[in-house]
């Protein structure tokens, strides 16, 4: 599915739950500069907020009504999403799904604090609960090789399954052999179009960045992606996606969430169960490998499309420890003596 009709599904289903909100706040969504996917998200929690409002005695009928909103109110909130129940089901928020909930709201209030609505934003002082900010490891290089050769020539167990793979091994394989080898994101991948790839001087070129990037590829890479272009090219696309690189089945773009369940698929039956590998996992072990071996961080940055600042936090710990086996190690004479070697 093109990258257009997305973002226009995204503001359609965004748009039932903005109509369902007062006027004034409906210029939230009208005056600040959000993504089509965020305006979805936004709304859904700003609507689930009004919602819960109805159920108070807190009447928030004109724009100035937005001054009864107040730290304490919120913490109401809070305490009624962690009981909250969907459907008859209790619905157990986290407090990762608490503390996207806050900045949430807390964004929607700054904009009406910055435009004097406001004297302040009340959920400036609502307490958010921390994240972990330890990294993801990712899965090993081993098991990801090993997934990778399961998918090139190993066979899933039932006999449905394996007629798809028969047809659909080479696609799998250079799929997978692409994000193992470059650590591209998933909506990278399913994003990248047939001219985006020049096996002649070995490189795929990602434009859903700030600025269109050539990621290089290997001739391992180039030759998986050769072998399903042979066949790629001999497929009739579904109307609107000719020019996708990667087709599921049904002749249309593939979507993140196939490739989802493609390597869960993959990797459940290998490791019998016990251990599944999603696609963050690989893209999680090759910014941990680039980052280990080059000890750099705008390097890191520059080849997993994240900010300094991201790899920094992420890395911090691990910087330390081995800055501080630095300067442990540290041995003139035994730096001498390698120089001396190295001479000779």
């Amino acid at each position: 599915m093109d990258k257009l009709s997305k973002d226009e599904i995204a503001l359609r289903k965004a748009k039932k739950y903005i109509d369902a909100l007062p006027d004034y706040a409906k210029r939230f969504f009208n005056k600040t500069k959000l993504k089509p996917s965020s305006i979805h998200v936004y709304s859904i929690e700003i609507a689930a907020f009004f919602d819960y409002l109805g159920t108070t005695s807190i009447k928030l009928n004109k724009i100035s009504d937005l001054e009864k909103i107040t730290p304490e109110v919120l913490e109401d909130y809070v305490e009624y999403l962690k009981s909250a129940t969907k459907n008859g089901k209790k619905r157990n928020s986290s407090d990762r799904t608490i503390h996207r909930i806050i900045c949430i709201l807390s964004a929607f209030f700054d904009y009406y604090f910055q435009n004097g609505v406001i004297l302040y934003n009340p959920a400036s002082k609502v307490f958010r609960p921390v994240i972990p900010s330890n990294p993801k490891e990712g899965s090993s290089i081993q098991d990801n090789l090993k997934l990778l050769e399961y998918v090139e020539k190993g066979t899933l167990p039932n006999e449905h399954k394996k007629n798809q793979q028969k047809s659909l091994r080479n696609r799998d394989t250079a799929l997978l052999a692409l994000i193992i080898g470059t650590g591209i994101k998933i909506s990278e991948c399913v994003d990248l179009n047939i001219q985006d790839v020049d096996l002649e001087h070995r490189f795929i070129t990602i434009k859903s960045r700030n600025v269109p990037n050539k990621i290089y590829i290997s001739e391992f890479i180039a030759d998986k992606l050769r072998i399903y272009l042979s066949e790629r090219l001999e497929l009739i696309a579904y109307y609107g996606h000719d020019d996708a690189l990667f087709l599921s089945q049904h002749k249309k773009r593939l979507c993140v969430r196939s490739i989802e369940k493609l390597m869960q698929k993959y990797s459940t039956t290998l490791f019998e169960g016990k251990y599944s590998i999603k696609p963050q996992d690989l893209r999680n072990a090759f910014r941990r490998n680039v980052f280990t071996e080059s000890k750099n961080i705008f390097i890191t940055s520059e080849m997993c499309s994240n900010s300094p600042l991201t790899i920094l936090h992420r890395y911090i710990s691990y910087l330390e420890c081995y800055e501080t086996e630095k300067a442990v190690a540290f041995n003139p004479d035994h730096m001498y003596t390698e120089e001396q070697n190295e001479i000779q």
